[in-house]
C-alpha cells in the first residue's frame, strides 16, 4: 500500500507585518530556513577553529575583487569611519592602500562575528539587519548621522557578489580545518547552520533594496 503523505500544517504569514516588522520577519526567516539553538551551537564551537584561517581567505577574497574593474569601482568611495588618503584614479588603488587594509580589518571582523554573535538576541539580528541599510545610502547608526558620517551607496548587485565571497570564505574555513578537530558530520552541521545565517543576511540586504 502507498504510503500516506504526512499532514502539513499552513500557517498564515501576513506580507505586512514582514516587511515593516523586523522581529516577526526574522521569525519567519529563522522557521524557514529550520534555524535552531542547535545551529547556533555549532556555529560557536567551530568558531575557535575557523578563526585563523580567515585573514589569508580574506585577502584572497579581496584579490578576486579587484580583477574586474565594476567590484573594484566600489572601493573608489570613502567608507564609513575611514579618514585616510584616497586615490584619485582607479588604477593607483592597490590592495595595500589605506582604505583596502581598513576594509580587510572590518570585513574579517565581520566574518568572525557571524561565528561569534548570540543567535539568542534580538540585538544580533538588529545589528544584521544595519548591515543591510548602512550600504543604501542610509545611515542607520546613530553616532554616524552625529558625526556627520557620509553613510555608503553600494547595489545590491555587488553587496550578493560580497555576501558570496563571504559564504565562500568561511565554507573554506570549515573544510580545512582537520577531521582530527572537527570530524566530517560536524563539518557538514557547522557549512548547513552557516548557510542559513547567511541566506538570513542575504534577505536583510534585499529587503532594504527590493520592493516587495
Amino acid at each position: 500500500m502507498p504510503q500516506k503523505r504526512p499532514v502539513v500544517f499552513t500557517q498564515e504569514v501576513d506580507p505586512v507585518f514582514i516587511r515593516v516588522s523586523l522581529d516577526d520577519r526574522i521569525a519567519y526567516l529563522t522557521y524557514f530556513f529550520g534555524f535552531t539553538s542547535h545551529d547556533a551551537k555549532i556555529i560557536s564551537r567551530i568558531a575557535p577553529l575557523v578563526n585563523g584561517l580567515i585573514p589569508d581567505l580574506v585577502d584572497d577574497m579581496y584579490a578576486t575583487l579587484f580583477e574586474f574593474d565594476i567590484t573594484k569601482k566600489v572601493f573608489m568611495q570613502r567608507n564609513q569611519d575611514f579618514d585616510g588618503p584616497l586615490p584619485s584614479k582607479l588604477a593607483d588603488l592597490t590592495l595595500d592602500s589605506a582604505q583596502i587594509t581598513f576594509r580587510k580589518v572590518f570585513m574579517k571582523s565581520w566574518a568572525r562575528r557571524v561565528l561569534t554573535s548570540d543567535y539568542t538576541s534580538g540585538k544580533t539580528w538588529v545589528h544584521m539587519d544595519k548591515v543591510g541599510i548602512m550600504r543604501t545610502g542610509v545611515s542607520p547608526f546613530k553616532h554616524q548621522r552625529t558625526m556627520g558620517i557620509a553613510p555608503l551607496n553600494v547595489s545590491y548587485r555587488d553587496c550578493a557578489l560580497m555576501l558570496g565571497r563571504v559564504h565562500q570564505v568561511l565554507m573554506r574555513a570549515v573544510l580545512k580545518v582537520p577531521n582530527e578537530k572537527l570530524n566530517p558530520d560536524d563539518k557538514v552541521e557547522a557549512i548547513t547552520a552557516i548557510n542559513k545565517i547567511i541566506w538570513i543576511q542575504n534577505d536583510l540586504f534585499s529587503r532594504h533594496y527590493i520592493k516587495e
